[in-house]
C-alpha cells in the first residue's frame, strides 16, 4: 500500500494533479516581451515648422516698423510717400498694398497647410465646430457681435487708462525739464506729447484707408482676407499648437496673443499691448465657442471699421484741429 501511494503521489505529481504542489507561473524572463509602445507626437505640426513661422511673423514686424519711416512698399507698414495721391482719387499705391497684404497672408496660409500635412492632420480640424445651417450661423454671428462690443469697452478702458498714465509721467518729465533746465541737452527738441504720437501714429495708418467705392470694395476684401487668414494662423494653428506642446491653457492663450501683438510692431508699444489683449480676447472667444467662425467675423469687421473710421477722420481733417503744444 505504502509502495503504490508513493507511486501515485509521484504519477499525480508528475501530472500536475497534486494539491499540495502548485504550478509556477512563467518567469519574468520567460515571458514574450511586449510590443513597443506607438509614440503620438506632441503638436499638431513640427516644432521646426513652428518655430520658422514665428521668426517669420517678428521679422516682417520688425521691417514694418523700421520701414514705417521709410517711402517702402512694406504691407505691414504705413507709407508716407502715398500722401501725394488725392484723397477723393484711386491711389494705385494703396490698391497695390492691398494686393499684397492678402497674398502675403494667404502664403502664410499655406505654410500652416504644409505644416499639418507634415504631421497628416486635416486643414479643415482648425476651424473646430463650424457652424451649419441658417440658425446657427445667425447664432455665431450673434455672439460675434456681442463680442465685438464687449471687446471695444474693454480696449477703451484699457486705453484710456494708457493715456492718463502716459500723460502723468509726460508731465513729470516736462515739469523736471523746467524746473532744471540745466539737464537738458543744448539744442535737443522737445519730446513729443502723447497726443502727438498718437496723432502721428493716426496720420500713418491713415493712409492704409480707402478713399473711394472702389477702394472700399478692395478693402472689404481685404478685411475678409485677414479676418480669415489671422484667426486660422493665430487662433487655429498658434494656439493650437501652443496647448499641445505646453499642456497649458492659459500660458498658451497669452503667449499666443503676445506674438499676435508684436506682429503688429508698426503700431508701436501701445498698439501691441491693446492688440495683445484683443488677441487673448480672440483665444477665449475660440476656446469657449470651440470654432473660428466668431473671430473670423469679428475681426473682419473690426477691420473693415477701423479703416471707414480713419477714411471720416482723414476725409473731416479732425487730426488738423488738436490744439498744439507750447
Amino acid at each position: 500500500m505504502d509502495a503504490m501511494s508513493q507511486d501515485d503521489q509521484a504519477n499525480q505529481v508528475a501530472s500536475g494533479e497534486s494539491s499540495e504542489v502548485a504550478v509556477l507561473p512563467p518567469q519574468p524572463d520567460e515571458q514574450p516581451a511586449p510590443a513597443p509602445a506607438q509614440v503620438e507626437p506632441r503638436g499638431i505640426a513640427p516644432l521646426w515648422h513652428t518655430i520658422v513661422l514665428i521668426l517669420g511673423i517678428l521679422a516682417f514686424s520688425i521691417w514694418g516698423s523700421k520701414s514705417g519711416t521709410s517711402g517702402t512698399i512694406n504691407p505691414f507698414a504705413p507709407v508716407h510717400d502715398a500722401a501725394h495721391a488725392a484723397a477723393s482719387g484711386t491711389n494705385s499705391v494703396r490698391l497695390i498694398r492691398y494686393g499684397l497684404t492678402g497674398a502675403l497672408e494667404l502664403f502664410v496660409v499655406a505654410w500652416v497647410a504644409l505644416g499639418l500635412r507634415l504631421r497628416n492632420r486635416s486643414f479643415r480640424s482648425l476651424f473646430g465646430a463650424w457652424p451649419s445651417g441658417l440658425n446657427n450661423i445667425t447664432k455665431e454671428a450673434a455672439i460675434a457681435a456681442a463680442f465685438w462690443i464687449c471687446s471695444m469697452i474693454i480696449l477703451v478702458c484699457v486705453a484710456v487708462s494708457w493715456g492718463i498714465i502716459q500723460n502723468k509721467i509726460y508731465q513729470h518729465q516736462t515739469a523736471s525739464q523746467s524746473a532744471n533746465p540745466s539737464q537738458s541737452a543744448p539744442g535737443s527738441a522737445q519730446k513729443k506729447s502723447p497726443q502727438q504720437e498718437q496723432a502721428e501714429m493716426a496720420r500713418q495708418l491713415m493712409e492704409l484707408a480707402p478713399a473711394n467705392g472702389i477702394e472700399i470694395a478692395a478693402w472689404g476684401l481685404l478685411c475678409l482676407v485677414v479676418g480669415f487668414s489671422e484667426e486660422l494662423i493665430f487662433r487655429g494653428y498658434l494656439q493650437s499648437q501652443s496647448i499641445a506642446l505646453l499642456r497649458n491653457l492659459p500660458v498658451a492663450v497669452v503667449l499666443t496673443a503676445l506674438i499676435f501683438g508684436a506682429a503688429h510692431g508698426y503700431q508701436g508699444v501701445r498698439g501691441i499691448v491693446l492688440i495683445s489683449i484683443y488677441g487673448a480676447l480672440f483665444g477665449c472667444i475660440t476656446l469657449l465657442r470651440k470654432n473660428l467662425f466668431p473671430g473670423m467675423l469679428a475681426h473682419s469687421w473690426h477691420d473693415f471699421a477701423t479703416g471707414m473710421l480713419l477714411a471720416f477722420i482723414r476725409s473731416t481733417h479732425l487730426l488738423d484741429h488738436l490744439p498744439q503744444p507750447h
